[in-house]
């Protein structure tokens, strides 16, 4: 199966935005109104813990 040029380049950039979506915390709230995601505040706890990149 011959694949086209760039798909290989296209699956990773996509690997990578999935990647860099799934390390944010994010919380989705449900009702009758529609989907809300909100983030939590950053304390100075996250913040240095997000500097070094763990």
């Amino acid at each position: 199966m011959k694949l086209p040029f760039n798909l290989k380049e296209k699956i990773t950039e996509a690997a990578e935005h999935i990647h860099e979506i799934t390390k944010k915390d994010v919380t989705v709230n449900l009702n009758k109104d529609g989907v809300k995601v909100t983030q939590p505040r950053k304390t100075k706890h996250t913040i240095k813990w997000r500097s070094k990149n763990y």
